[in-house]
């Protein structure tokens, strides 16, 4: 575990999360889970995020960070807090790679549970990345995937 990423959490900021270091054959990436309290600040969580992506950064890994974030990225046009948040891990180079509904009910859909993803030094064109959701109707949340090789 990665102890030094970890967002605290609160009574006023609930967040939870895990970062791990993962090496698969001769590559290590960085994994990071999150989930994001609904109704919290999104601004602690992008100021956090852009602290951890900076020492990701340094370190030159491919990160993968996923997460029921709830933050409709759908928003990114009318929102500006949604704007400031994909923005920030965008500059980070840290790419969206769900950019479809993952959370559909009768009266809404939501892009609320994301994936990004950053290349890290690794920058090579024989790095495949695929990501998608899952038609599932056992929860209204998708489920999501990446494979990366």
């Amino acid at each position: 575990m990665l102890n030094d990423y970890k967002i605290i959490s609160g009574d006023q900021y609930k967040i939870e999360n895990l970062w791990l270091e993962v090496t698969k054959n001769t590559k290590t990436y960085i994994i990071g889970g999150i989930y994001r309290h609904p109704g919290q600040d999104i601004k602690y969580l992008e100021e956090n995020l852009d602290s951890i992506c900076s020492k990701i950064h340094q370190r030159r890994l491919p990160c993968i960070i996923v997460g029921d974030i709830n933050i409709d990225l759908l928003k990114y046009s009318d929102h500006a807090s949604t704007r400031s948040y994909i923005d920030n891990l965008i500059s980070n180079s840290f790419i969206p790679a769900i950019i479809m509904p993952t959370r559909i009910t009768d009266r809404s859909a939501t892009l609320i549970d994301h994936i990004y993803y950053s290349t890290g030094s690794y920058k090579n064109d024989n790095n495949l990345v695929k990501t998608g959701n899952i038609w599932c109707d056992i929860t209204d949340h998708l489920p999501d995937y990446i494979i990366t090789g």
